[in-house]
């Protein structure tokens, strides 16, 4: 792992002391408005602030940016009593790829070794999320283990995804990084609506940026959360629906004719 904030970690002992019986609270994969999500960030950080007990969110918003960046500057001015992570939820030919700490867009559809050594040189720590499920866009176990075992691996993977496509693969997750893969577990809300929100989380020792990191380095993370039930996706899936197969994947695809258009001379 390259990124700047792997220096950081030394602030763990600093704040065991006064954090020994406290677990830290995590929800480091959701989606905003900007993306194919329902909710803008305003609103998300106002739901987090007053109904969650979260410690530090990501914003990870499919093969876009904007979502993070936002999140970032309005951090900056408003000093919310948790921590942002920007990261963004690339699409591989080979299944979607969580990027964490990272600040650019990575293009959608290389293969997934691509993306990974992409991330890494990005100074991005690069999760597995909702593995191996065959209900959405994931990296199968072939895949995984073939990462596993090359130049640029996993920093992390993600074994609770509250939604059916995390649930659907849930333990055979689990049971693959017990007896093979052994890397720091994740869990994340896959949130794409506010109820959402806080449903899939990591814990870990402290509370601090900094205490999650060091976590991670030590595999001491740990991953929880409630499943959705079919009334919950059945409130959020119209709405959904429209933003995830109409509006969001048109944006990308003007997008990226707009940059093939620039680079043509």
């Amino acid at each position: 792992m390259t990124h700047s904030h792997n220096g950081q970690t030394g602030g763990r002992k600093g704040s065991a002391h006064n954090n020994a019986t406290r677990l830290g609270k995590a929800d480091l994969h959701m989606h905003t408005s900007l993306g194919d999500g329902l909710a803008s960030v305003k609103q998300i950080f106002d739901y987090v602030e007053n109904h969650t007990d979260l410690d530090i969110i990501a914003i990870t918003d499919h093969d876009d940016i904007r979502g993070a960046m936002q999140a970032l500057e309005l951090a900056e001015k408003r000093k919310y009593r948790f921590k942002v992570i920007p990261g963004t939820e690339i699409t591989t030919r080979h299944g979607h790829l969580l990027a964490l700490f990272v600040t650019r867009e990575f293009p959608m559809l290389k293969s997934l070794e691509w993306s990974m050594q992409a991330v890494h040189e990005a100074g991005g720590m690069a999760i597995a999320p909702h593995p191996l499920s065959w209900l959405t866009t994931s990296i199968r176990e072939k895949q995984l283990l073939g990462v596993h075992a090359g130049k640029y691996p996993f920093h992390g993977i993600e074994t609770f995804n509250p939604s059916y496509a995390g649930r659907v693969a849930h333990k055979r997750v689990i049971e693959l990084n017990n007896t093979i893969l052994h890397l720091p577990v994740f869990g994340g809300s896959d949130a794409h609506a506010l109820s959402m929100v806080g449903k899939g989380y990591t814990t870990f020792p402290g509370n601090t940026l900094d205490d999650l990191l060091q976590a991670i380095k030590d595999k001491t993370t740990e991953a929880g959360g409630t499943f959705m039930n079919l009334r919950d996706h059945a409130v959020i899936a119209p709405p959904n629906l429209w933003k995830s197969m109409i509006v969001h994947p048109t944006y990308k695809m003007k997008r990226a004719v707009n940059r093939r258009m620039k680079r043509e001379p």
